[in-house]
């Protein structure tokens, strides 16, 4: 009886890990070659803000006009201030109609880079964009920057944190996904917004 429950769990995990595999956006990096430092931003000139200085509630640095200018067809924009997560956030809510749950949801992160010791940020940034099929290097943002367009997410290396953008969008809304939005230019725009960089 037990060994069957031990097949019927190893047989789930592989079924599991073929489909995340083959539907999945994350990619193999064996055999891939590694060293490449085109992504590193040579015009950084250090942080504008230190994290030290970043407030907890971070929802002052997501500019609302600019958020409407992406999203005109939304009817209301809420901002969660900080009181979600322990750390330094804010999660915002694009409403696309009057119901209660039609919103799409964006967020801001701030959160300390810890590197172990010996560790190279910039290999790490590297593996970092390569384990990802949809990602791609974005220029001028912080030291460095990663968009991966699966996630709609935005991660900018600054020194000694990092700041992840998510910008609101749903997979699998029929009608937010016709509008063809351009999730990529928009992060990139609100991130320039912020004044952070």
């Amino acid at each position: 009886m037990k060994i069957k429950n031990i097949n019927r769990i190893a047989y789930t995990i592989a079924i599991s890990f073929l489909l995340i595999s083959c539907f999945g956006d994350k990619n193999t990096i064996i055999g891939q070659d590694l060293g490449d430092t085109n992504f590193i931003n040579t015009n950084f000139s250090g942080n504008k803000v230190a994290f030290s200085a970043l407030p907890k509630n971070m929802c002052s640095y997501i500019n609302e006009s600019k958020l409407k200018e992406f999203y005109p067809d939304s009817k209301k924009i809420l901002f969660d201030e900080g009181k979600t997560f322990a750390s330094k956030n804010c999660r915002f809510l694009v409403y696309m109609s009057d119901e209660k749950f039609d919103f799409l949801s964006g967020t801001i992160f701030a959160a300390e880079n810890v590197i172990a010791e010996g560790e190279d940020w910039k290999q790490t940034w590297e593996l970092k964009k390569k384990m990802s099929k949809s990602s791609a290097y974005v220029s001028g943002l912080g030291q460095a920057a990663i968009w991966v367009g699966k996630k709609r997410e935005l991660s900018i290396k600054m020194e000694g944190y990092i700041i992840t953008i998510t910008i609101p969008g749903s997979p699998f809304n029929k009608e937010e996904l016709a509008k063809k939005r351009d999730y990529k230019n928009i992060a990139i725009e609100i991130a320039k917004s912020t004044g952070l960089f």
